[in-house]
């Protein structure tokens, strides 16, 4: 459609009070901007609408936590509310994971036309894969991207030594979530999601996976739901079907720790630093691991008034990685 037709329907649809037109338009011009590469007069204009106080109610509760119930034992709260910054251009991803992470902002962004032709997006998806391979920075990527506040969980205060207690800190989470646009982050998923015929798990696991399955079913929020695994071999095989799409997250290859080194040194010099010899030393690394190597030889050579990032230094910070190991 063209520019100054969407602009008209823009205004007549606010005209009408046709919320959910306007909401659609909106989108749809944000999403050219996105497709024009001006990315951050998206993300502005993305910002303005979600956070819109006539748009809808959604917006009010996400900077009010003090409607959500603080677990009973330790009387903490359930979530933080979080506003990442971190875009594409600071992740190393798999292209078809990124094509694929592409599309989900794309449905998102256009679920009001798709929901008009009675399709539904993918909102729900499983991350999964080692330590350290992005799992919870891309979740920070998608929040920045779609302009959403990240809703992490934390497990420390939902997982409660209380009989039944697990069960409704979950209830009243997703309660909270089911009233906001969020990025809604379950990190260590596999601490409440183990496979039930596990015959080290006692019966209380067991009657949280249920309220769990049936919550996630039942979640129907405007929002995009997201758990990371370390240990996705420990989740029951029920949790899988309930996905609407799976990200492996796996170890980077070789030329994926060339390109890794690359970003994380190309703000400090490092002519003598040879990447591709270092690289196939780093063989078998997480990318968080990469990065601390990086950025700790960055350090010593700023302190030690070194003027760049050489072979020795990265080799000497490479040691001392693995001997905190």
């Amino acid at each position: 459609m063209a520019r100054g037709e969407l602009i008209r329907k823009l205004f007549l649809s606010h005209q009408q009070g046709n919320d959910s037109e306007f909401r659609a338009i909106a989108l749809e011009i944000i999403a050219e901007e996105q497709q024009k590469n001006n990315r951050q007069l998206a993300k502005d204009r993305l910002r303005i609408l979600e956070n819109d106080p006539h748009n809808s109610t959604f917006s009010k509760v996400s900077n009010d936590l003090g409607s959500l119930q603080k677990d009973k034992e330790r009387q903490t709260l359930l979530v933080e509310v979080r506003h990442p910054d971190r875009t594409f251009s600071d992740i190393l991803l798999k292209r078809e994971s990124k094509h694929l992470l592409e599309r989900i902002i794309e449905e998102y962004r256009k679920s009001d036309i798709l929901r008009s032709h009675g399709l539904v997006p993918k909102t729900k998806l499983l991350f999964c894969g080692p330590p350290g391979c992005g799992k919870t920075l891309c979740a920070d990527v998608l929040s920045c991207e779609l302009g959403l506040p990240l809703l992490y969980t934390r497990f420390d205060a939902i997982v409660s030594s209380y009989l039944g207690e697990t069960a409704a800190n979950l209830r009243k989470l997703f309660e909270y979530a089911s009233n906001g646009r969020w990025v809604v982050l379950f990190d260590e998923f596999d601490a409440i999601g183990k496979a039930r015929d596990d015959a080290d798990e006692h019966g209380e696991i067991k009657r949280v996976i249920n309220s769990f399955l049936q919550l996630l079913d039942n979640f129907h929020a405007p929002s995009i739901l997201l758990a990371a695994t370390n240990h996705e071999h420990l989740l029951d095989p029920a949790l899988w079907r309930r996905f609407d799409e799976i990200i492996v997250f796996p170890k980077p290859s070789i030329q994926e720790i060339r390109t890794l080194l690359k970003m994380k040194l190309k703000n400090f010099p490092h002519k003598g630093f040879i990447i591709k010899t270092q690289a196939a030393r780093l063989k078998g690394m997480s990318h968080a691991e990469i990065e601390w190597i990086c950025f700790d030889a960055i350090k010593k050579c700023i302190l030690d008034d070194i003027n760049e990032v050489d072979s020795k230094t990265f080799d000497l910070k490479q040691a001392v990685h693995k001997n905190r190991l």
